[in-house]
């Protein structure tokens, strides 16, 4: 967002309207937005007079958990507003929805070279083996001359074994505990190149492990107890992998009337762009780094489905790009108590309009002011299955307040509410209510 303005260009500006509709006719009208962005502007004048008020405690996205996230606009300028509030979705999922492969090394791919910051997108990417909490469980590696059956496509597989041969003290009878498992250690920190679990300093942490499958037989127990010094055969070698890697869906509720962070008039707020947001980086653009080359974003869709619809606070209700991207609707938004619906649109609450994606609120907000809490939590279902997996989700909650005067409402330069026409339906009813309240 651009920063330009100053306080004294906002009253300065406000001083100038009825001089500048003596002369042309057309208001420029105050405007000002803001997003935050969950993992959370202008047009004639620049204003960051009005503002989204915030409270976020994130939370992993794990099944039955939720994050507190409260949301309010707050004005801190010298001039009523009309405000409004929708969202823009980023979800980075599994493509294949958290499906598994397991194959050889000789399918293309399989078995994964490390790339560092590796988005994973439109590629495979590894299942990662916790390495970590096998060798912290007593697992050690044997020694790779003692394993037969690896190629040379299998180099950095480690085969782990714990336990071995267990002798009663009382009986003199023997008993074989023996436990073994195989990884692909396709990344080693510099920190662990020379040594091995166990070794002074190793951390096993910083290396990075691929699930691996195999049948395992143990052909020498060379006069050992202890399962480590054991000769083994492996056959049967596979790499746990996601087919094709990551992909994104993206959602936008509403289209945006002043210009996306980059200054673009896109209809969007922060997607197709890329910045910083409240200390948030993130990169929207649709590129490598991004959300993928080429990627397509799709334009303003409005949701009409009466599970996203909020009409009171009693109830979670669901968002876009999970229900389109994964078939599923389990990260979802509890709101807070002041909603209303458009048949009673009672005075200082929220109100969705399903014609255009925008949440309203329902009279002017004065100098001074806070709204309500529009949103209180985001709620991720114990329902949460494989297709979550390792996914990551922003809700991009985006802000456009107007000067609170009735042709800012329908005017092309402020919201352009019934574009270009009367507005009609839910929307002529909001105006009213608005209206109403100057």
């Amino acid at each position: 967002m651009k920063k330009n303005s100053k306080k004294k260009k906002l009253m300065a500006a406000a001083a100038a309207l009825a001089l500048i509709a003596a002369i042309s006719g057309t208001f420029a009208w105050i405007t000002a937005q803001d997003q935050r962005i969950n993992r959370a502007e202008s047009a004639a004048v620049n204003d960051d007079s009005v503002v989204l008020k915030e409270q976020w405690e994130p939370m992993p996205l794990v099944a039955g958990t939720e994050a507190k996230k409260e949301v309010s606009v707050s004005n801190t300028g010298n001039a009523s507003v009309f405000v409004r509030i929708s969202y823009e979705e980023v979800l980075k999922h599994l493509t294949e929805k958290g499906d598994v492969k397991y194959d050889p090394a000789t399918t293309t791919n399989a078995k994964y070279t490390y790339v560092a910051n590796d988005t994973g997108l439109g590629k495979h990417m590894p299942v990662n083996a916790n390495a970590a909490s096998m060798f912290s469980d007593g697992y050690k590696i044997v020694p790779t001359a003692q394993v037969t059956g690896l190629t040379a496509q299998d180099s950095n597989v480690k085969l782990l074994a714990k336990g071995g041969k267990v002798v009663d003290p009382l009986t003199g009878s023997i008993s074989n505990n023996l436990e073994t498992k195989i990884v692909h250690e396709y990344y080693t920190d510099p920190a662990n190149n020379t040594l091995n679990p166990g070794d002074p300093g190793y951390n096993a942490t910083l290396n990075k492990y691929q699930a691996m499958t195999c049948d395992i037989n143990v052909t020498n127990e060379n006069s050992s107890n202890d399962g480590k010094d054991w000769n083994f055969t492996v056959s049967n070698v596979e790499y746990g992998y996601y087919k094709d890697g990551y992909k994104h869906t993206v959602a936008n509720w509403a289209k945006s009337t002043l210009p996306d962070e980059a200054g673009a008039a896109s209809g969007n707020a922060l997607l197709g762009t890329n910045g910083v947001r409240y200390s948030v980086d993130y990169n929207y653009t649709n590129t490598a780094a991004g959300l993928g080359a080429g990627f397509t974003i799709p334009g303003p869709t409005p949701a009409t489905v009466a599970d996203q619809k909020p009409i009171a606070s009693t109830t979670n209700y669901g968002l876009q790009a999970d229900t389109t991207g994964l078939g599923k609707n389990h990260i979802r938004v509890g709101y807070g108590a002041d909603i209303t619906d458009v048949a009673t649109l009672a005075n200082s609450k929220w109100v969705y309009n399903e014609e255009d994606g925008w949440f309203y609120y329902t009279v002017p907000l004065k100098s001074g002011e806070t709204t309500p809490d529009l949103l209180k939590k985001l709620v991720f279902e114990s329902a949460l299955g494989v297709e979550y997996t390792n996914a990551s989700f922003d809700l991009v909650v985006k802000m456009e307040a107007v000067q609170a005067t009735k042709d800012a409402l329908t005017d092309s330069a402020g919201w352009n509410l019934g574009n270009g026409a009367a507005p009609t339906g839910d929307t002529a009813a909001i105006v009213t209510k608005l209206v109403a309240g100057i």
